[in-house]
């Protein structure tokens, strides 16, 4: 019998793998949006991308119900390096089957997920898709035993995750997103459980994809996207940027990088960014560009609840979380939606490492009908709840006002913070002066000229009792300190606060509010 060459057993291989090289994109690039492989090239440190089952396609039921080939069986998934590091990657193929998750598709998916469960490195997803495939699961035989979900969630808080909504993202694509740590959308991506033809078929619901789920829906009101990004491009670009500041799991420590700023900076001009009078407005971003390294930082969520602050940044080069109050937005209140973003945050940082540093300058929890409607007594308890289970250093600054509960919900000292100090402006008390005239003698202070004459006395003997002084004197702060060393205060504390809390041994766990 002849020996076959291995050139020619080899070749049938080679020529399906350059197939897949050659596929058309030319419609899709002409609405502005990439392949899943060229979106995965662009994540891709060259050279480094291997791509698991290239030569996977649709499974059987899929041909014999809806006939037509699907290369890789529309997922790109594999590993390589993004910045030097290791990382896992499976983008959805819109342009076959609509991106749906097969069951050929999915079982890639899961070896990819179980290669990142053993080896500990962070997952990009890079979704577009119609969510399940009816072809292959319109039958009770369609929940095939594979554990899709229950990976993906075990990967929660293990390693980080970043779910990029690129295009049309329905049903188990958009639920792919609710896990994700960090979820850029771009202009063009939308994201539903379902979507309009179902609502108008099942519902009588006449909605468009833009309404339903579109950008601004995600990124405004619901919360569900961190990020808006203008295309393809400038997405790959911030989730580079996101995992820069991250450790590839939770068991290392995140990445120290190094820099010229020095840790003694004095920062000169902070009381020009932050009036001394209470009534007047400024942007806490530009207070935080300035204390943090080079003056940059990563915002997360910056359209969703914007009178609070969300970001990582780096101080000595040792990333950090920083939270705080926006006094440009409400005043820098806490309604609901911030109670949200806060406590989600705190749980990113926490399980990742970042030491958190909270900004004070809250005039209180947002009160009105509608925050109770929308369960600030349950949301405003979550935040309190999520801080003392930090296990994170956490550092605070109270700028200016410190009021009310919300005195909590930013780390104050009866949360046990690594350090609380305050800047000489700083006022703080369980209420704000012109709230407690106003509760305590609002009947007897008549609308006559005396009348407001006497406000005015009392107002300001309420604010001559709120100021940091007495706190001070009470041991309450540790430490009132010139404003312009808040760089070096912070960073010498984290000199300090290097280590993670140990975990309460005596529960095991608790419940949360929300």
């Amino acid at each position: 019998m002849k020996e076959i060459p291995m050139e020619e057993v080899l070749q049938p291989f080679q020529e399906k793998k350059q197939t897949l090289d050659h596929l058309d994109y030319s419609k899709r690039h002409a609405k502005g949006l990439l392949s899943a492989m060229e979106r995965v090239e662009l994540l891709m440190d060259k050279g480094t991308f291997v791509e698991i089952a290239p030569l996977a396609r649709e499974c059987k039921t899929a041909r014999e119900t809806k006939p037509g080939e699907t290369p890789r069986d529309n997922i790109v998934v594999g590993y390589g390096q993004v910045n030097g590091r290791m990382v896992g990657v499976a983008a959805y193929d819109m342009q076959f089957r609509g991106g749906s998750m097969g069951k050929t598709a999915e079982w890639k998916f899961t070896r990819l997920k179980r290669f990142l469960l053993e080896q500990g490195f962070p997952l990009v997803i890079l979704n577009e898709g119609t969510g399940a495939r009816l072809e292959e699961e319109v039958a009770s035989d369609g929940a095939y035993d594979n554990p899709q979900f229950s990976d993906f969630v075990a990967l929660s808080g293990y390693v980080p995750i970043v779910t990029a909504i690129m295009g049309l993202c329905i049903g188990g694509h958009a639920n792919l997103s609710a896990v994700a740590d960090f979820v850029p959308m771009t202009e063009k991506g939308a994201m539903m459980i379902a979507g309009p033809q179902l609502l108008k078929t099942k519902m009588g619901i006449d909605t468009t994809v833009e309404d339903l789920g579109g950008v601004d829906k995600h990124i405004k009101k619901s919360g569900m996207a961190d990020l808006r990004v203008k295309d393809d491009a400038e997405c790959i670009e911030k989730i580079k940027e996101f995992l820069s500041y991250l450790p590839s799991n939770c068991h290392e420590d995140p990445p120290v990088w190094p820099t010229q700023d020095p840790a003694d900076r004095r920062i000169e001009d902070l009381d020009e960014i932050v009036p001394t009078d209470h009534n007047f407005a400024y942007d806490m971003l530009e207070l935080i560009e300035a204390i943090v390294d080079d003056g940059k930082y990563f915002e997360m969520q910056p359209e969703y609840a914007p009178n609070i602050i969300t970001c990582m940044a780096h101080l000595n080069g040792r990333a950090v979380g920083i939270i705080a109050n926006q006094p440009e937005w409400m005043a820098g209140t806490v309604d609901t939606k911030a109670c949200m973003k806060i406590s989600r945050f705190i749980n990113f940082c926490d399980a990742f490492g970042l030491a958190l540093v909270f900004m004070h300058d809250v005039p209180g929890f947002y009160p009105s009908p509608q925050s109770e409607e929308a369960g600030i007594i349950r949301w405003s308890t979550r935040l309190i709840y999520e801080i003392e289970h930090a296990t994170v250093p956490r550092l605070a600054v109270m700028v200016r006002k410190s009021y009310g509960l919300a005195h909590y919900g930013m780390n104050s000292l009866g949360m046990k913070p690594n350090l609380i100090v305050a800047w000489p402006t700083a006022t703080f008390s369980a209420v704000s002066p012109d709230d407690a005239v106003n509760v305590l003698f609002g009947k007897s202070l008549s609308d006559d000229e005396a009348g407001q004459q006497r406000r005015e006395e009392l107002v300001a003997e309420f604010k001559s009792k709120t100021g940091i002084l007495g706190s001070a004197e009470a041991g309450f702060v540790d430490d009132v300190i010139d404003p312009s060393e808040t760089r070096k205060v912070l960073i010498n504390a984290l000199q300090m606060a290097k280590k993670r809390r140990n975990h309460l041994g005596f529960k095991r766990r608790g419940i949360t509010p929300i």
